[in-house]
C-alpha cells in the first residue's frame, strides 16, 4: 500500500519576478482550466472518424488570497500599470515541488480588477490571470 503527503506549503505561484503569498483559505486557491479540448473530431456518414488538433493551449488562472496579503497590493499595482501602458505580460509559474507538478504560460496578464466583498469576518480576492500559452507537465 502506497503512503503519501501532501502539503500546500510546497505549491508557489510566481508572476513575473513575484512570488505570490497569503493565499485564502479553501481547497480551491489556485485553479488552473484550458480554455479548449486539445483535440476535436468528427465522424462522417460510414463512421470514418477524423481527429483535429485545436491548437489553442489560452488558459485561465485564477488566485484567491486574503484580502489582507501584500500580494493583493502589490498584484494591484502590477494590474494598474498594465491598464495604463499595456506593458505588464509576464510568466506565470505554478509549482507544486512536492509532486513535480508545473504549469507554465510565458505571457500571462492580470485579465481584470478582482471583486471586492467586505463585510463583518475578512474576504478573499480572487486575481483571474490569461495565459496564451500554457504548458503542464509532471516532472
Amino acid at each position: 500500500m502506497a503512503f503519501g503527503n501532501y502539503s500546500f506549503t510546497n505549491v508557489n505561484v510566481i508572476f513575473g519576478i513575484l512570488e505570490i503569498q497569503g493565499f485564502a483559505e479553501g481547497d480551491d486557491v489556485v485553479n488552473i482550466n484550458f480554455d479548449t479540448e486539445q483535440f476535436t473530431d468528427v465522424a462522417g456518414a460510414k463512421g470514418d472518424v477524423t481527429r483535429t488538433q485545436t491548437n489553442d493551449n489560452r488558459a485561465t488562472v485564477v488566485v484567491k488570497l486574503l484580502q489582507t496579503s501584500d500580494s493583493y497590493k502589490e498584484l494591484m499595482a502590477l494590474y494598474n500599470i498594465d491598464r495604463e501602458t499595456g506593458a505588464n505580460v509576464q510568466p506565470l509559474t505554478v509549482i507544486n515541488k512536492e509532486t513535480g507538478e508545473t504549469f507554465v504560460g510565458n505571457n500571462a496578464w492580470i485579465n481584470k480588477n478582482p471583486d471586492v466583498i467586505r463585510g463583518q469576518n475578512a474576504n478573499s480576492v480572487e486575481f483571474t490571470f490569461r495565459v496564451d500559452f500554457g504548458t503542464f507537465v509532471i516532472a
